[in-house]
């Protein structure tokens, strides 16, 4: 591609290890599992991120032969190395072998964006089981920086075009048609953007319902201080300068409110750091800095401003009027409908704000409740990495001999954390097709992997002892994979190919949904490790009790066999299906919260406009009782002032609502954004909120004595 490529300026590729498939740090303090990216030449002066110290990689570091050199994190340098600057220059072992360190990069440098990286290596020295040199191995991602000018659209055509010509010159791998492009910003936000849009989306509806409440309360207290500022009036004081006294009380609300928000801010960071597990990043990647504390200003001032500016200039209006009136208090006209329509558009926007977080946890709900294929439940999760077959046959032996321990498996890449390797195996029996053969997850696992993640057998046999390292090779399918490949017949006896290397289908297993739960299941085809060998592994120890109580037991039956042996993470596969649902877990928890807060400031809206109505309408009232007028009725009249507001204001939410919330979508599983059910369910709890905020004043206005009433007026 770089050599043909007319539209980008540099290029460069790169493949990301994490911790599974990183490299080992030895010779200076305890073995460490490194995350590393493999990367070609161009990388670094494709990205143009200068380094910290020393330098980044140049072409001459890509050749083979030369001295094997390796670039830092500023996380690794400043861990594991107290951030000594003579570093640079430095020898350090990675795999057992010599690399001269170049460079550091800066602290806010990190690609893959959102990943834990600690060393870029080139991958002219590491390559993942050779797969560097395997030209069908489709696993190398690739950024450009185009010339001045040129077009994202430009470039796809142009690649599209050389994977093309690529594809007629090697004939016997299809399937380089496919070139998917997308600006690296993209690619860094990924598929966080959409739900981030939906939460910043839920505090704009809560900061409007929050300013718009303020906005009523500051009109009520307007009103009843219309005396007070006509007597400043009167004593001189210009409508300007009483109005900039009620904005600057605005402003002192909103300042102290965002005082407290941030103050309130740091602490749910910290907390939504730690409990939204690794798939959020940590307090280092969510922080409170100088920018989100500038902004946090800027909202208070501009609140302020919104919710204090309406209020300030109608009270200092017709202050003359006002105090002529005297105390007699305004009853209805504009500043009574002004507050009932701020209710009416508290309720609108509570509304859109619980239909949205009613959506997102149901969307939890039915997410959680998939069936993931395996039996998450008292199993221990291992991630390490072994030197050779003899090595793994004795790993696997020690920590299967520990009491308690009733099955040990191994894959290397484990559901819900990676899709595996993809494939493109012929059908035996059947010509290729003309767009190549489908693509398929191809698994190494042991003999007991099925049994110690409790996936089900459903036709043939698994693996057995007599499948090892120079026995014909043999596969099981997948339900799907055989459901695709050979629908209404039996897979078992089938037979797949490689080149001229047929083999064949020796049992079927159930359906595991390998990319994520709210991920379709894909056809994966499973080779036993003793015949397709890999470093890289997850154990998987089924076990009596508690798995966590066997960690220290595992570690030791590791290191047994390998005293330098480092282990990446010790977990419970618990853990590892909670951290595939920590997104919309969190995404639903905190539209809950946003939902309920929305619910109590709207239904604090209408109890507090029909509070204050009973309490100017004393009189009104007091001469309707006089006059013969039933409590009933008067009960009644006051409901339904409250409930008209209520329902004026659910029906502009639903509108809204339902305009709104299909930008959701994406972010929701097993659920329409449109799901009726969710709308009548969020009208029913505002409605009912609705009454009983009208329902409190009611009563109080019940409680008015007509000749205490008339008296006090």
């Amino acid at each position: 591609w770089r050599s043909a490529s007319q539209t980008a300026a540099s290029m460069g590729g790169f493949w990301y290890a994490d911790g599974l498939s990183g490299v080992d740090l030895t010779g200076s303090g305890n073995p460490e599992r490194l995350s590393s990216t493999l990367v070609t030449d161009g990388f670094f002066q494709t990205l143009g991120t200068l380094p910290l110290l020393g330098r980044t990689l140049l072409p001459e570091d890509h050749v083979e032969g030369r001295n094997r050199v390796v670039v830092f994190s500023h996380g690794l340098w400043a861990r594991r190395f107290a951030g000594d600057p003579s570093i640079v220059g430095r020898t350090v072992t990675l795999n057992g072998e010599p690399f001269q360190v170049l460079g550091v990069m800066p602290p806010d440098f990190t690609y893959p964006a959102e990943r834990r990286v600690d060393a870029w290596i080139p991958l002219s020295f590491f390559g993942p089981d050779d797969i560097g040199r395997a030209r069908g191995a489709h696993f190398l991602a690739v950024i450009a920086r185009l010339k001045p000018g040129v077009t994202e659209a430009q470039l796809r055509s142009e690649l599209s075009g050389i994977a093309e010509r690529l594809t007629r010159e090697y004939a016997d791998n299809p399937g380089w048609t496919s070139v998917n492009t997308a600006p690296v910003r993209e690619t860094i936000v990924g598929d966080v953007r959409r739900p981030l849009i939906v939460l910043m989306a839920a505090v704009a509806l809560l900061l409007l319902i929050a300013c718009v409440n303020i906005a009523g309360l500051l009109l009520a207290r307007a009103s009843g201080r219309q005396s007070e500022l006509a007597v400043r009036a009167a004593l001189g004081a210009g409508q300007r300068r009483i109005a900039r006294q009620l904005i600057t009380e605005s402003l002192t609300l909103a300042l102290l409110g965002g005082i407290l928000g941030t103050a309130l801010g740091f602490a749910g960071v910290r907390a939504l750091a730690a409990w939204g597990g690794t798939e959020l990043p940590g307090p280092t990647g969510i922080r409170v800095d100088g920018l989100v504390l500038a902004f946090c200003v800027a909202v208070s001032v501009l609140s302020g401003l919104a919710f204090g500016l309406f209020p300030a200039f109608k009270a200092s209006r017709n202050l003359e009027q006002s105090l002529r009136a005297g105390s007699r208090p305004s009853v209805g006209g504009t500043g009574q409908r002004l507050r009932s329509a701020l209710v009416v558009i508290q309720v609108g926007l509570a509304v859109v704000l619980m239909v949205g977080a009613t959506l997102a946890a149901k969307s939890f709900t039915r997410l959680v409740s998939v069936e993931p294929g395996f039996r998450a439940s008292d199993a221990l999760v291992v991630m390490t990495s072994v030197r050779s077959l003899d090595h793994y046959v004795s790993v696997l032996d020690a920590i299967r001999a520990l009491r308690g321990v009733e099955a040990v498996g191994s894959i290397r890449d484990l559901p819900l954390l990676a899709k595996g390797e993809i494939s493109r195996p012929g059908i035996a029996g059947r010509p290729t097709p003309a767009g190549g053969n489908p693509t398929v997850q191809l698994h190494q696992v042991s003999a007991d992997y099925f049994k110690a993640m409790g996936i089900p057998l459903r036709g043939g046999r698994g693996f057995e002892p007599t499948d090892r390292a120079g026995t014909p090779v043999v596969t099981i399918v997948n339900e799907e994979f055989a459901r695709r490949t050979w629908p209404g017949e039996n897979a078992v006896g089938k037979a797949l190919r490689f080149g001229q290397t047929e083999v064949p289908v020796v049992g079927v297993v159930g359906d595991v949904r390998q990319g994520g739960l709210a991920e379709p299941v894909e056809p994966a085809m499973y080779l036993h490790v003793l015949q397709n060998f890999r470093s890289r592994m997850t154990i998987v120890i089924r076990a009596s009790g508690d798995p966590l109580r066997y960690a220290d037991s595992v570690r030791q039956a590791i290191w047994s066999q390998a005293p330098d042996q480092t282990i990446t993470n010790v977990t419970t596969l618990d853990a590892v299906m909670g951290r595939a649902v920590a997104r919309p877990r969190v995404l639903a928890w905190l539209l809950a919260v946003f939902g309920v807060l929305g619910l109590i400031l709207g239904t604090l809206g209408i109890f507090g406009v029909l509070a204050y109505a009973v309490a100017q309408r004393q009189r009104e009232l007091g001469v309707r009782l006089a006059l013969g007028a039933s409590p009933r009725a008067l009960l009644g009249l006051v409901l339904a002032q409250g409930m008209t507001l209520a329902v004026t204001g659910v029906a502009i939410g639903l509108l809204g609502a339902a305009l709104l919330t299909r930008f959701m979508q994406s972010v929701l599983y097993g659920i329409e954004a449109s799901d009726p059910w969710t709308f009548a369910q969020v009208i029913t709890v505002l409605l009912g909120a609705a009454a009983l905020a009208s329902w409190l004043p009611a009563r109080r206005a019940l409680a008015i004595d007509p000749v205490t009433a008339l008296r006090n007026d």
